[in-house]
């Protein structure tokens, strides 16, 4: 029999005679067209990347290891033993394969490429502080990586990630950090209670000692906080600031070496003496916490979290330092597609991809980042340290933002980035340290498609109204704005929420217009998420930036804007700025100046179609302390 080989559905023939011949035979019929022929692939070592869920990653397998590295695989639920006679940095990978559940309590020198989670990886201390260096924690779908320290012990978890980005084999730079492909993500270490720490009195320059209110009982000998920038009058309207004045981010670090605690305040003693005045009622962030994921000083490249697709993804208490490489310059992604020479397999997922232009700064290598996640994912109570971008981001993704606390984030703490995020963004403490562009969005929005979005400088930046933002707080500077929304349709109104845990099942699978179309008005901040109990004491530009709010006619109400309190710092500015947006209504609002003789207005219009900026006023609406109370030109 002829074509037994094949599988499912081919054609079988059986061979009734035959007959060796010198004459031409004549062809009698054709086969008939829609006779299958075999699918023949390419030698699949060609083959560079594979597709899964939005995006093409490269392919890690055993076979695709560079030269001179080795695969490590791990038997009887245990960590390879053979690995720990590897001594070459960034050679080893270790695999945990799909039924095998391992758990790491070490802390061996070894600098890993690669760690692939297919089965369970548990890193956990038993008796000791644990430590883990790699380039990149790769968890597939169906995988499952922990990183848990234990409320009744002291023992830390620290994870290093140590590698440099090959892009030869990862144009897109998706590895380095830990990238989660529908794994199941759970980083969880122990609640260190309030993170944010108000100061009873005024820290002098030189000072040795900072005197928290109560609430600071919780720090330990050790422990680090953050004490934000509180320099009065500088002059961030000036064309040439920060320039002008020689700039100095006055942000700085305690770590703590003893406590004085008393009945009403707790004195703490620094290891250094501070190099600057902070003052009192400003807020110290507590940012040390029992796990934390940083990239290793001796790295190339730096590290970044990214989960996408199903699984879990679940980040609490944790502390997340120098992660991030997408920087606030303009966003140059690098271009590749599928070679059409080339197939290895049917539905194409896997492909050989050529690149036609290697970009400079990859777009959505943030700190923290859900990438179109279809998991409700959790990011609260973490520590999340000096990005050169974003620090959390949710990307068409539900995520509880909550508890946080952000320290230099240059373009945005917490970005919500498509306008379909819903997750609550909630009592964050964001500390700006004057990083960004100091450009408003506008400038980079129609040439870049709305893909280069946040970068100039903000607290909380949303590109849409679904999510609830609520009880944040934000000190220190930002280039533009503590809190920001931008509302413009182009490039998001036909993007859909998705059907993830938790979402309003009043907005799943619906776009933004069909949502906006269903709502007499229009969609407005209070229609499904809000803008409440949020407060800034800094120095920005703007205190809440509102961009492209649409409103319909006799509209008597807009977007609320309900128990806000800004204080800026600076010599001037503007408490709310309105882009091409018609109508506001504040509710229990505060905007007020700081230094004597400042030039600060209170609301800024910038073009509303040749209207006049509506802003009826709720309960008790106050202005104080600022030159003028409306500007611009509505």
């Amino acid at each position: 029999s002829c074509g037994e080989e094949h599988d499912g559905g081919q054609p079988k023939y059986k061979i009734s005679a035959v007959a060796v011949t010198n004459t031409a035979i004549d062809l009698i019929s054709s086969p008939p067209s829609s006779s299958p022929s075999e699918y023949v692939s390419d030698n699949p070592l060609l083959a560079t990347h594979r597709f899964y869920h939005t995006n093409w990653y490269p392919l890690v397998r055993a076979d695709r290891e560079p030269s001179g590295n080795m695969w490590y695989v791990a038997e009887n639920n245990s960590w390879p033993a053979n690995v720990f006679s590897h001594t070459l940095s960034r050679s080893a990978t270790v695999h945990i394969p799909q039924g095998q559940t391992v758990v790491y309590s070490g802390a061996d020198s070894i600098i890993y490429d690669k760690i692939v989670v297919e089965g369970s990886l548990t890193i956990q201390p038993i008796s000791s502080d644990v430590s883990l260096t790699a380039g990149t924690i790769l968890v597939e779908e169906g995988g499952e990586l922990n990183i848990l320290t234990d409320e009744s012990s002291s023992f830390t978890v620290a994870v290093h990630i140590d590698g440099a980005l090959d892009h030869s084999i990862d144009p897109e730079e998706q590895m380095i950090g830990i990238v989660s492909l529908g794994g199941n993500l759970n980083i969880v270490g122990n609640d260190v209670g309030n993170v944010m720490l108000r100061l009873a009195q005024t820290v002098t320059s030189g000072s040795q000692t900072v005197e928290l209110h109560a609430e600071s009982a919780n720090l330990q000998i050790g422990n680090e906080i953050i004490l934000p920038d509180t320099q009065t009058g500088l002059p961030v309207g000036h064309w040439d600031f920060p320039n002008n004045v020689n700039y100095v981010d006055q942000t700085e670090s305690c770590v703590i070496s003893n406590i004085d605690a008393s009945l009403a305040t707790s004195v703490i003693t620094c290891e250094s003496p501070l190099q600057y005045d902070h003052t009192a009622g400003s807020h110290a962030g507590h940012v040390t916490r029992s796990i934390t994921v940083k990239t290793s000083p001796n790295s190339d490249d730096r590290g970044h979290i990214l989960h996408t697709g199903v699984g879990k993804f679940h980040i609490n208490n944790t502390r997340i330092e120098q992660f991030g490489r997408t920087t606030t310059d303009m966003i140059d992604s690098t271009v590749m597609s599928p070679n059409p020479d080339l197939k290895f397999g049917q539905d194409g997922l896997t492909q050989q991809m050529v690149v036609s232009h290697f970009g400079t700064n990859q777009i959505a290598r943030y700190a923290l980042h859900a990438h179109h996640s279809m998991v409700e994912g959790i990011f609260d109570g973490n520590a999340i340290l000096y990005s050169p971008r974003d620090g959390c981001v949710a990307h068409d993704s539900r995520v509880h933002i909550t508890k946080n606390v952000i320290v230099g984030a240059d373009g945005t703490g917490i970005f919500l980035e498509d306008g379909t995020e819903t997750g609550p963004v909630a009592n964050n403490y964001i500390i700006g340290t004057g990083g960004g562009s100091r450009g408003g969005d506008d400038g980079r929005f129609s040439i870049q498609k709305g893909k280069d979005m946040a970068h100039g400088g903000f607290g909380i930046w949303c590109r849409g109204e679904l999510a609830p933002v609520l009880n944040n707080h934000c000190e220190g500077h930002f280039g533009v704005a503590p809190y920001a929304f931008f509302v413009h349709p182009n490039f998001v109104s036909g993007k859909i929420v998705k059907d993830v845990p938790g979402t309003n099942v009043a907005l799943v699978g619906k776009t933004i217009s069909e949502i906006a179309s269903e709502l007499e008005g229009g969609l407005k901040l209070q229609s499904y998420g809000g803008f409440i109990g949020n407060s800034a004491v800094a120095t920005f530009q703007v205190g809440i930036d509102l961009s492209y709010f649409s409103s319909h006619e006799n509209e008597l109400v807009g977007s609320i804007i309900e128990g806000a309190t800004i204080r800026n710092l600076a010599l001037d500015g503007r408490g709310i700025s309105t882009v091409h947006s018609q109508i506001f209504t504040l509710e229990n609002v505060i905007i007020e100046g700081t230094v004597p003789d400042n030039t600060i207005t209170a609301i800024w219009c910038n073009n509303c179609n040749q209207c006049e900026l509506q802003t009826p006023y709720v309960g008790d609406v106050q202005f104080n302390n600022v030159q003028t109370l409306r500007g611009g030109n509505c």
